[in-house]
């Protein structure tokens, strides 16, 4: 690996760009806004010198770091989470009293150990990675502290996830005591050579649980409505696309190498296929009754955590690219969802329910739309592109003989359809208590088209997206 190579990937660059803008604001007292504009920039400059390397393959450091076409194609999602997260920052900055430029850098931080997440081979580097994402979390969910909602969420996020963490770390401890590695090539080997024991099992486990709250899968899932509703709107958007995706991110690495041998897939494959069946269940039966948008969002978090997890239990290439294509739909509806939330927020700092939505088409059409097609793509409906992304991953846990949990996905996808269109309803049947128009900037009108057409786009032209991802995974 030369030095050229080293400074452009993203986990480097971003790092460094994150530690000069902390000691250039310290010293020169830059504005909280200038600060933003300039980690927006680093964000696309991180892509620019991503490109001359997307063709690289290779293994480094010891076998600890790879460089594949599936890793790169994560850290440039990742990089597009951190950016369009970094926007809506912009967006709500009167939604933050004690503004400070840290909360435009330290994602910067965060995504870092998310591109990180993306190369990892070896335990001890995916739990460093998970803890620089992990803590850059506990700061920000809390961080509006002057807020008793936002301090009652992070404290619930800090204590369970340190729990989560604890998980994790013992069951590395046991994989590591059994095969004395901690790189999974070694894992994988032993498990090839000698038989899976008990201990080995128990720290698959652990290892899950662990990951488990991540996923924000159900008996994991406890922090998620409380976490989402407390803490502030682009944190939230965060939490739910890239700290999701960070956690099956590291699910595909380790389920498809270390512990892919038949040994252990009759052990973990159950265990995913009952967290998915409960998290879709409980996910979309707890969202019908929510009045608060947030909140409603974190348990829809959950039943598509269960969805996501349909597709690792096909444990096949199909799968694989129905979580990762199901992922990037997500991003999309997530995003456009967000934004439009944040820019309510400032016309209603109080916070958001679903009455709030009431007539918003009459204040202002675009906001609307873009709404209603992130909830018609969130509750799976064709043409968009949610609707190909569950597709896709029923289609994978059928052919591999998960038919009870198709079948009950599908009834819960239908019953979710109730809370999605509870809020199409709202904004374009329902009257307004007054009709104040919002205005929106040339930058917000040109971002929420984007993430609008790319849905319909992508749903009508879909088959494209899947040949990318299955050029990825071969």
């Amino acid at each position: 690996m030369n030095t050229f190579f080293i400074l452009c990937s993203p986990e480097f660059f971003l790092t460094v760009s994150a530690l000069v803008l902390l000691l250039w604001q310290a010293f020169a007292k830059l504005n909280y806004k200038s600060v933003g504009v300039l980690v927006l920039a680093d964000y696309l400059a991180a892509g620019v010198l991503l490109l001359p390397f997307v063709e690289n393959q290779g293994i480094f450091y010891n076998g600890l770091y790879v460089w594949d076409k599936m890793a790169v194609l994560w850290k440039v999602f990742f990089l597009i989470t951190g950016f369009l997260v970094s926007y809506i920052s912009l967006e709500s900055d009167s939604l933050i009293p004690k503004a400070r430029a840290e909360f435009y850098i330290l994602p910067l931080l965060t995504t870092a150990g998310m591109a990180l997440l993306a190369s990892v081979r070896d335990f001890i580097l995916l739990f460093v990675g998970l803890e620089i994402v992990t803590v850059s979390f506990y700061v920000f969910v809390a961080f509006q502290r002057e807020f008793p909602s936002a301090l009652e969420a992070g404290m619930k996020y800090l204590i369970i996830g340190a729990l989560a963490s604890s998980f994790l770390v013992m069951g590395i401890a046991f994989v590591f005591g059994i095969t004395g590695s901690t790189q999974f090539d070694e894992v994988a080997r032993f498990a090839q050579k000698s038989p899976v024991n008990a201990p080995l099992i128990l720290g698959l486990v652990f290892i899950l649980v662990g990951l488990g709250f991540k996923a924000s899968a159900v008996p994991f899932h406890v922090w998620t409505p409380d976490v989402y509703q407390g803490a502030s709107t682009p944190i939230t958007t965060f939490l739910a696309v890239g700290s999701k995706a960070a956690g099956f991110v590291v699910l595909l690495r380790i389920l498809n190498l270390p512990f892919y041998d038949p040994g252990f897939q009759k052990h973990w494959i159950p265990l995913i296929v009952l967290m998915a069946l409960l998290s879709v269940v409980f996910g979309n039966l707890a969202a019908i009754p929510q009045r608060n948008i947030k909140r409603m969002l974190g348990y829809s978090s959950i039943s598509h955590g269960g969805f996501l997890l349909m597709g690792l239990s096909a444990h096949n290439k199909i799968g694989c690219a129905a979580v990762i294509y199901y992922f990037f739909a997500y991003l999309v509806a997530i995003f456009a969802a967000f934004l439009v939330i944040v820019l309510l927020e400032k016309n209603q700092p109080s916070g958001v329910s679903i009455k709030d939505f009431n007539g918003l088409y009459q204040k202002n059409s675009l906001m609307a739309w873009s709404m209603a097609f992130a909830m018609i793509s969130l509750a799976g409906l064709p043409p968009l592109m949610g609707f190909f992304g569950k597709l896709m991953v029923f289609l994978a846990a059928w052919e591999s003989g998960q038919h009870l949990l198709v079948i009950v996905g599908a009834i819960c996808a239908a019953a979710g359809l109730y809370y999605y269109i509870g809020v199409v309803r709202a904004m374009f049947w329902t009257e307004p208590e007054n009709v104040q128009r919002i205005d929106l900037s040339p930058a917000t009108k040109v971002l929420l088209w984007i993430l609008s057409i790319g849905s319909i786009l992508l749903g009508f032209y879909a088959e494209p997206v899947i040949k990318l991802v299955g050029a990825v995974l071969s």
